[in-house]
């Protein structure tokens, strides 16, 4: 019998529930487990804005696989593991390109299963991988040499990087998509404040548990609180859409309220399959933006402590930024989120590529006032935009029919993206001494990514 992805992560997440892609808009049935162990229909308000909290706590426990997460454990793995800096990004790079080739099967998998089984595997997957990946310092004893090395490093990462920058991001943030409509943006906007400040206060906080744990007991510690609170607060609370709840998207559906709300956002005239969807220059431009913002935050993320020794900053000088960029990626959040109800998303993506190009201008010298302020600001804000984008866009311009599998090929794409980063980053600097070499190549895609985005247009408008 020939391999079959889709049966492999299926029997991770659970029986695999029937679908018929080509059935778009019939409402989903109600299932035993959807009252269990409360109706969300019983809730005294719409129990969307639940559904928003819940999910983000989803993508923040996801740090520990994303490369905000995994940088600030990079020093102390290179240490262990007796490999250089080009190495770990070598390693680091094959387990995320890995990752990424299986997300688009996970997509497909969350249609079917549904958001609320696929978060407790993810979370599973994620604690049973960081668990793993604890007793990687064993690695040198078992193997001398160095490409052996590599290659078990590249499978430890493919597992934090596929459960935790996957799949659990993934399934999160379909969940908010799915109980919102006309109000997605502010939904998202509000989940978009915690999880940017907590993605970016977290080098701080990881880097205590590993200066007071050890970077082995820090990454039990975190299993620990993954495996338990979040397969506790995903059985508990998630649901995968409104209508299987007997409720309805945005918690309101008078006639009066819809048709107001509706003057401001496109009506959703046609399903787009994942295959549609690919087909439409609209996906591949925003894709494009979005591919580039995961490939440059992944890279500086992962070499931050490099690139502020080059220019004389400590270790605590160079993570101290984040908080503050949070901060930005807070308001910008909520006030992008806000406006994105009411205006074309093409606008936003402008705004994102312009300020990352503003970011990397920034790190030319990030010791200096002016270089810090741009780094900051130019961070800081295309961060929010982009936590947005990657959220709204897809269900506005493709519907939710088939949002799983849409999804999952964009964060295939994101997540091969970032793969690139750190080592393309490494190689760079390896070549030309510095850093500053790749700082100016990132201010040139970034305008280069610019000009389609002129063109891009909602596909629904000519559906």
């Amino acid at each position: 019998m020939p391999f079959n992805p889709d049966s492999v992560l299926g029997f991770c997440a659970g029986a695999l529930l029937p679908v018929n892609e080509r059935h778009q808009n019939s409402q989903p049935p109600m299932t035993k487990w959807v009252n269990i162990p409360f109706a969300p229909k019983r809730c005294p308000f719409f129990y969307g804005w639940v559904i928003v909290v819940v999910a983000t706590v989803g993508v923040i426990a996801s740090v520990p696989g994303q490369t905000i997460g995994v940088g600030v454990f990079a020093d102390k793995l290179m240490t262990a593991l007796a490999l250089s800096l080009t190495q770990l990004s070598l390693a680091y790079m094959f387990g995320t390109i890995l990752s990424s080739l299986l997300l688009p099967y996970a997509g497909s998998v969350i249609d079917r299963v549904g958001t609320r089984v696929m978060v407790v595997a993810s979370a599973l997957g994620l604690s049973a991988s960081l668990y793993l990946f604890s007793w990687a310092g064993h690695i040198p004893k078992l193997v001398t040499q160095t490409a052996p090395t590599i290659a078990l490093t590249a499978g430890c990462f493919f597992l934090i990087r596929f459960f935790g920058q996957g799949c659990l991001t993934i399934v999160s943030r379909i969940t908010i998509a799915k109980w919102f409509d006309h109000r997605r943006g502010l939904a998202t906007g509000i989940a978009n404040i915690l999880a940017a400040y907590a993605f970016n206060a977290s080098p701080i906080l990881l880097d205590a548990f590993v200066r007071h744990l050890g970077w082995e007991h820090a990454y039990l510690l975190l299993a620990a609180l993954v495996g338990v609170g979040m397969t506790v607060i995903g059985w508990v609370f998630y649901r995968d859409n409104p209508e299987q709840c007997a409720l309805v998207m945005d918690g309101r559906d008078d006639p009066a309220w819809v048709e107001r709300i509706a003057a401001r956002v496109p009506v959703l005239k046609k399903q787009f399959t994942r295959g549609e969807a690919l087909r439409t220059s609209a996906f591949w431009i925003y894709t494009a933006g979005i591919g580039w913002h995961s490939f440059f935050v992944t890279a500086v993320s992962f070499h931050l402590t490099s690139i502020g020794a080059e220019v004389g900053l400590s270790r605590a000088q160079s993570y101290a930024t984040f908080p503050v960029i949070g901060l930005i990626s807070m308001a910008t959040a909520i006030l992008a989120g806000w406006i994105s109800d009411h205006i074309r998303l093409r606008w936003l993506l402008q705004i994102a590529i312009a300020t990352q190009a503003l970011g990397a201008m920034g790190l030319f010298d990030i010791s200096t006032g002016t270089g810090k302020t741009l780094f900051i600001t130019g961070y800081g804000i295309s961060t929010g935009l982009f936590g947005l984008l990657v959220t709204i866009v897809w269900p506005r311009y493709f519907g939710r029919a088939h949002l799983g599998a849409v999804s999952g090929m964009v964060s295939s794409i994101l997540v091969f993206s970032s793969a690139l980063g750190p080592v393309l980053f490494s190689a760079l600097h390896d070549a030309t001494g510095s850093f500053r070499g790749v700082t100016i190549a990132s201010v040139v895609v970034s305008c280069l990514l610019f000009l389609p985005t002129v063109w891009v247009r909602n596909p629904q408008g000519r559906a």
